[in-house]
């Protein structure tokens, strides 16, 4: 599974099915380790887009040299 085009939120969603998938137990062996394999490259792919995301929003709150980091927790 390439994640080279892929959009976080479909990634997001690919990875929703993946744990569903496992959840249910009734997939064989092989196969399960597969959608595993493919959550674990979801997950990093999801994270790398958040902290890029994250330096996107504190570049854009730079004012001058100093930097205002807001928190996103509501």
């Amino acid at each position: 599974m390439t994640t080279k085009s892929l959009k976080f939120e479909d990634a997001l969603q690919q990875l929703e099915g993946l744990v569903s998938k496992l959840e249910r137990g009734d997939m064989p062996l092989d196969e399960a380790m597969h959608a595993f394999e493919n959550g674990v490259e979801m997950v990093k792919f999801c994270q790398k887009k958040l902290t890029e995301a994250e330096a996107k929003v504190e570049k854009i709150l730079a004012d001058g040299d100093k930097v205002k980091t807001e928190s996103f927790e509501g």
